[in-house]
């Protein structure tokens, strides 16, 4: 946002340089992030009288021109302009001037001819974009004088950036007020134009459905006004201040919003059909803007509209059959109070943003609606003819954000800044606009109903930061309580370091996913406003994220993935819903590639189940696997529910070969899920020293039921070996010659080791013993 210096001036009485200015402004939070000098940029440029005007005799598109510049001798200038004449008045850089196009004025010859100069446009003097030839002064200009000092140009244009919060800034009255109250100096406010009204001219008939999101609407006709271009003082400040200008009518409205704050609109009240609305669009209402597109409105956006359709999209912009142009002869005028949450959201859905909107959606002074009014009528009656009815006015101006308290202890502004807040430091937030009082430590604050942004005491504290200056708060840390560092989760990471990958999918998915791994139960949360159909329920297992993963790798070549992801699964419970924290694995295709020393080899279920145990080895756990057929999703007699002490607390196993194929894996997946919130606490890991005393290695063979538990098996075993017992596991499986049928042959190695002793012949034949009679008495499996 650009603002002349001059404007601010209008307002309030100045002496500071703009530089001093500059600093002021951002030391009370508003960001300067340039100044620009306008008359500076033409300094050298003076009125010249052009005396001769001659052919230059080398070129047919140059003349010779003789011009007084008030100096003793007059200048010669080569120009290539045609339309000035003897006795015409131009802008002349004499020799020596930088022109804000970065431009150097030096002597030289032009075809044979000295130029002690270059007389200038309006586009070599920055004040347009282009020109069709040398910018004629007036008349009365004076001779020999400063060309920025005669057309009044700009000391100073401030390019600021103002915070979201500071809607009342966006305008010279707002940062005026703040400059004004800073430096103690005297406000003159914007009174209330005399408006002048005609009964003959019939008040628009305007009914307001939306009240909520449209507090404050006014409108007034202007009949008989003459649409032309507004005059060159109006225009030359809208150029300053970066805003192009359109016609009289449209550049009235575009002066008063930068100088007051309050946007204003115009409609064409001869393209007006019956009364005017302000209500919420229908679902796909077809909107015309003025920018050239063409929208389909959704159910809710605030509108203006008549009795064909849609004026315009309130707060932001009209519609292009309204708007005002050169053949108007009538105008409906516009000034109203939006609700700046309604616009913000229309404005970001639609990527469609305005001035106009961009102060609405931070908040306009709801006092100055009908004061912006009456000066818009004022002075387009006065720059373009015309007579105004009276105003229709809807809702009442005095109640928005009317009555607004803020109370808290001065006590913990200062604890917050570090610094005592003097007394007069309230009469500065006084001239601001607030109502301060003080009662010992309390401070009540009523605020302005133009500071939409102030609510809470942490408000008022930033209020009189700015107010004392950023720069005089102390740099200090605050004191803060000793706490015990929090811990970081190792789970995930355990599980990459076992060289799987880490993923993190949607905690949506589809219904039939859902219950390919979780039965109907009724338990599921699905979601009110979907994504799509595929993400339409809160997860209950982690498995269908970590297929769609597996199926995106696979059908990219990848010819094996090994996947890994922790999030959490999600339940209906009798407290809401439950949120389960998990770890998931997932395996399929190649764990080896084909090298020279050996083949390719397909991942299968020891694969995972060792990941798993390393995992839970790392934590010092151990687990135990459990054959469960039951596991819905898994293939029978590949699954397992896992085991710690004799909590279960996950399932391992083989996705069904249909439900694979159903995500184009036709290769075998296997998949783990650990519930976290079931795991015992990790046991910290103790030192022990290496043995000094060599173990006993024992083999012994068994003949077992067929379908007995491996895992029961190796449990009886532990049990009956006793202390010594280091190791445990099945080396060998045979049921070929030999075995009857129904039956398998079965070889257990164990390890014994004593770290004190040297173990005897005596301390193998008792551990065999007990084995070999747990054995028979629990499985009635014989020794072979």
């Amino acid at each position: 946002m650009k603002i002349p210096f001059s404007w601010l001036k209008a307002y309030v009485p100045l002496t500071s340089t703009p530089e001093q200015i500059a600093a002021d402004l951002v030391r009370l939070g508003h960001e300067v992030e340039g100044v620009e000098l306008p008359r500076a940029g033409v300094k050298g440029v003076r009125v010249g009288l052009i005396l001769s005007k001659r052919p230059h005799p080398d070129a047919d598109k140059l003349s010779l021109l003789q011009l007084d510049i008030g100096e003793a001798e007059p200048l010669a200038i080569v120009c290539g302009a045609s339309n000035m004449g003897e006795g015409d008045k131009v802008p002349v850089a004499t020799i020596g001037t930088s022109l804000p196009n970065g431009l150097k004025i030096k002597k030289g010859k032009i075809r044979g001819e000295t130029s002690c100069g270059m007389c200038c446009s309006e586009t070599e003097l920055g004040l347009a974009e282009d020109a069709s030839g040398l910018l004629i002064l007036p008349a009365d200009a004076p001779v020999g004088m400063e060309v920025g000092e005669f057309l009044a140009l700009e000391e100073a244009v401030f390019d600021l950036s103002i915070t979201p919060n500071r809607g009342d800034c966006m305008n010279a009255r707002g940062l005026a007020r703040d400059l004004a109250a800073d430096a103690g100096l005297p406000f003159t406010d914007v009174v209330q134009a005399d408006v002048v009204t005609s009964a003959e001219v019939v008040a628009p008939v305007v009914a307001v459905a939306a009240g909520e999101d449209c507090p404050v609407y006014l409108a007034r006709r202007i009949d008989g006004v003459k649409v032309t271009d507004s005059p060159a003082w109006m225009q030359a400040a809208l150029l300053m201040a970066g805003m192009r200008p359109v016609n009289g009518i449209v550049d009235v409205l575009n002066y008063l919003m930068l100088t007051m704050g309050q946007p204003m609109h115009a409609f064409d009240a001869d393209c007006l059909a019956g009364d005017v609305s302000v209500r919420a669009a229908n679902d796909g209402e077809p909107f015309a803007a003025l920018d050239g597109r063409n929208l389909s409105l959704r159910a809710g956006d605030l509108v203006v509209s008549d009795a064909n359709g849609v004026l315009a999209l309130a707060g932001i912009m009209g519609s292009l059959p309204s708007g005002v142009t050169d053949q108007t002869v009538n105008i409906m005028l516009e000034s109203a109070f939006f609700r700046p949450a309604r616009i913000s959201e229309t404005r970001r859905s639609y990527a469609m943003v305005s001035e106009a909107s961009m102060r609405f959606e931070r908040g306009v002074d709801p006092l100055m609606v009908a004061v912006a009014m009456n000066q818009a009528t004022a002075m387009i009656c006065d720059l373009y003819g015309g007579v105004a009815g009276a105003v229709t006015a809807c809702g009442d101006a005095a109640a928005v954000n009317a009555g607004v308290e803020v109370h808290c202890r001065i006590s913990r502004i200062e604890s917050r800044l570090g610094i005592t807040i003097p007394p007069a430091t309230d009469e500065v937030l006084a001239r601001m606009g607030f109502g301060i009082s003080r009662q010992d430590d309390q401070l009540h604050v009523v605020v302005p109903p133009f500071r939409h942004d102030i609510s809470i005491p942490e408000d008022l504290s930033e209020e009189y930061a700015r107010v004392i200056g950023f720069d005089a708060i102390p740099a200090i840390l605050p004191p803060l309580a000793a706490t015990m560092p929090v811990q970081k989760s190792r789970f995930i990471h355990d599980a990459v370091a076992g060289g799987f990958l880490q993923v993190v999918s949607y905690a949506f998915i589809s219904a039939d996913e859902q219950r390919l791994f979780v039965a109907d139960d009724g338990m599921d949360i699905a979601l009110a406003n979907p994504i799509s159909d595929a993400m339409s329920v809160m997860r209950r297992s982690a498995w269908p994220g970590l297929l769609n993963v597996a199926r995106h790798n696979l059908n990219r070549q990848q010819p094996g993935v090994a996947l890994v992801e922790q999030g959490r699964t999600y339940a209906r419970s009798d407290r809401g819903h439950d949120e389960n924290s998990v770890l998931a694995w997932l395996v399929t295709g190649e764990m080896e590639q084909d090298e020279w020393y050996g083949t390719a080899r397909s991942a299968d279920f020891f694969d995972l189940k060792g990941a798993v145990e390393a995992w839970l080895s790392a934590r010092g756990l151990s687990g135990r696997f459990v054959a469960d057929d039951a596991i819905l999703g898994l293939q029978a007699g590949q699954s397992a529910k896992i085991l710690v002490g004799r909590s279960e607390v996950g399932r391992i196993g083989r996705v069904d070969a249909d439900i694979a194929a159903r995500f184009d894996i036709d290769a075998p997946v296997f998949v783990a899920e650990m519930a976290l919130d079931l795991l015992p606490a990790a046991k910290p890991a103790k030192f022990a020293p290496l043995p000094e005393f060599p173990g006993v290695e024992r083999d012994l063979v068994f003949l077992f039921e067929r379908g007995c538990s491996s895992d029961a098996i190796l449990d009886a075993v532990r049990s009956a070996a006793g202390k010594l017992l280091t190791e445990a596991r099945i080396f060998d499986l045979y049921d070929g010659k030999g075995v009857p049928d129904g039956k398998v042959s079965l070889g257990i190695r164990f390890v014994l080791q004593d770290g004190s002793r040297t173990l005897t012949q005596e301390d193998s034949d008792a551990a065999s013993t007990a084995i070999i009679a747990a054995m028979q008495k629990r499985f009635d499996a014989p020794l072979r």
